[in-house]
């Protein structure tokens, strides 16, 4: 790997750089066990968030320390660059300072490979090892009731009892699980674990950077599509599913015992809090994991501030910034910020619009303050907006996504017929046309156990109209149209109509127009594969032009990409090769894009 830069029989000098952006100590304790490993005396230092490695050596020292970094440097969700260099001369080693946190990496590179070898997951680790409590082969053998002498005798024999019995449960690092093969029943709160994962590609629809994400050290779930095969073989009833990796030492050796005896992929509870999606090579946190939190910010604010978000809790002073669970009501004696789409018991609270936060935390993770910037807030859950912001004349609303028409699809029906006469000629002809479906789409009833956003709405509307949904909840009938959509490998879609309409609450999107747009895509013959891409396609091409009207406005620096409704790998992807190429693009990093992001936002929406 470094033969090229090293003529062979010279001595020279080489240095390794990484810029991780987590403070959890990993890097340090990575960098010390590689000090430990190596033949060679190492240099090493840390610099904020870059760390270094760096040595002297002939040709094969240097490869086998390249070897020995190579083998113990994990890909992470927070390792930004890492690059391989020579130097002309070595800095001088510096004390690797780690702070004080209750790490819980899943596993790190050396321990995957212990375990995958003997099914030993109980050996203590300094660089990933779970520094508040452990469990013990006695332990789990006393939950289980296996009598079992070896772990490996343990696990094999789980392994035997979860084929024979159809479901486990066992203590792991993640609370206690519920194994399930996947001829047993589904329950809504499974996700599907995988144990073989050489064999994913068979089974569910991955990209490459989103096998990349699983495979990450923080062992994040990403949502994948099950293939038809995979799905009829085990009568899977979702259209989307969240999968991860093994994710703890003791669902690894779980996982390794059964991939040993032939399973695949099984149901598993207690799914991973942290999510990512992947596209074009950019890794994007949907929500954050459990060694994310506490975030510390050094923002000093002039008034005391709080806000909760969702499960966050954040708040700020004259000491900086901090991020939690939402474990305890908001603090005593301060400003508390409330969403404008939360309903919220405190009194004086000041509403605050969560795309305006989002972007907001953004500013504070790439240190735009006081830069001109179109931001971008995408939600399922909550209110959606396209905005503008300068230090002039503060937030510029664009586009609002509000929910009017989407609650009843019958009065979408209604609506499109009153708009003008083309369309009541446009449902006349799909009532004559499709007369079942229009049948379907009178009587359907949409139904939500949470809150839901417009566009969720939007797209859950659409797979009605498009027939590939009967309407009842409106999140399945949504990822009904992502699935679909995953289906179709071309490079765009029909032109969906996305437009702006003048109201007396500012400028909302019109849902009529899209639906009305579809409708007639659809009587011409567009399938619903082409047309459920198109309302994706769509979105991206609309952000695009929003971005280059604030521009026009404004003359933004760059666009700030927020909201869990990005989890849509295809609008991902197709967001950023609509706006790259001419602006840049900024996202939470160290934050998730949705919820941790808009409570830390909140707190400073004043002091843009």
């Amino acid at each position: 790997m470094l033969s090229y830069l090293i003529p062979f029989g010279l001595l020279m000098h080489i240095a390794f750089k990484f810029h991780y952006i987590h403070n959890n100590g990993l890097f340090v304790r990575l960098l010390k066990r590689i000090g430990e490993r190596s033949t060679l005396p190492l240099r090493l230092y840390q610099e904020q968030h870059y760390y270094g490695i760096e040595a002297s050596g002939e040709q094969n020292e240097l490869e086998k320390l390249a070897e020995l970094v190579s083998a113990l440097i994990p890909q992470s969700l927070f390792l930004h660059e890492h690059i391989v260099q020579s130097v002309e001369t070595l800095r001088e080693s510096q004390p690797l300072r780690e702070e004080a946190s209750d790490y819980r990496v899943p596993y790190c590179l050396e321990c995957q490979h212990h375990i995958t070898e003997t099914l030993n997951p109980f050996e203590s680790c300094t660089v990933c090892g779970f520094s508040a409590a452990t469990l013990t082969l006695d332990e789990l053998v006393a939950y289980t009731h296996i009598n079992a002498k070896t772990a490996e005798e343990l696990f094999s024999k789980l392994a035997e009892a979860l084929i024979k019995h159809g479901t486990i449960t066992v203590p792991t690092y993640n609370g206690i699980r519920r194994f399930s093969l996947l001829t047993t029943q589904e329950h809504e709160e499974n996700g599907i674990l995988i144990c073989s994962p050489a064999d994913i590609s068979d089974s569910l629809m991955i990209t490459q950077g989103e096998l990349e994400a699983l495979m990450m050290i923080e062992k994040p779930s990403v949502r994948l599509k099950p293939k038809l095969k995979f799905r009829a073989e085990h009568n899977l009833l979702r259209p989307l599913y969240p999968v991860f990796f093994p994710d703890d030492k003791i669902t690894l050796a779980v996982c390794t015992a059964l991939s040993r005896k032939g399973i695949f992929a099984l149901y598993c509870d207690q799914i991973p809090s942290l999510r990512a999606a992947s596209a074009l090579g950019h890794h994007v946190i949907i929500h954050v994991g459990r060694d994310m939190l506490p975030w510390h910010h050094p923002m000093p604010l002039k008034q005391p501030s709080c806000c909760t978000f969702e499960r966050f809790n954040a708040f700020g002073g004259k000491d900086g910034l901090v991020l939690t669970l939402a474990k305890e009501s908001a603090a005593k004696g301060c400003i508390k910020f409330v969403a404008k789409d939360e309903v919220s018991p405190l009194a004086n609270a000041i509403s605050f619009e969560p795309a305006h936060a989002a972007l907001r935390c953004v500013v504070l993770e790439h240190d735009l303050q006081g830069k001109s910037l179109c931001g971008i807030y995408l939600s399922r859950q909550h209110t959606s907006q396209i905005c503008g912001f300068s230090s002039k004349i503060g937030y510029l609303p664009m586009a609002h996504f509000s929910h009017n028409a989407l609650n009843d699809p019958k009065v979408m029906l209604s609506s499109i017929v009153q708009m003008d006469e083309a369309g009541g000629r446009l449902v006349a002809n799909f009532k004559n046309t499709y007369p079942k479906l229009y049948d379907q789409i009178e009587h359907a009833r949409f139904e939500t156990s949470g809150k839901v956003s417009m566009l969720s709405r939007l797209w859950a509307m659409a797979a009605l109209f498009i027939g590939i949904s009967e309407g009842d909840d409106i999140q399945t009938a949504c990822e009904q149209l992502e699935a679909t959509a995953l289906e179709f490998n071309g490079k765009s879609g029909p032109r969906i109509d996305y437009k702006i309409l003048k109201t007396d609450n500012g400028y909302d999107i019109d849902p009529r127009l899209a639906i009305r747009s579809a409708m007639s895509f659809k009587l011409a013959g567009v399938d619903e594969y082409l047309l459920s891409f198109g309302f994706i396609d769509s979105l991206a091409d609309f952000i695009a032009q929003q971005a280059e009207l604030a521009d026009s406005n404004i003359s933004i620096v760059g666009v700030t990409l927020s909201g869990s409704l990005f989890e849509n790998r295809q609008l991902l992807m197709r967001t950023y090769n609509a706006i790259a190429s001419n602006y840049t693009i900024f996202r939470n990093e160290r934050l998730s894009m949705d919820g941790a992001n808009v409570a830390v936002g909140a707190v400073t929406l004043g002091s843009e």
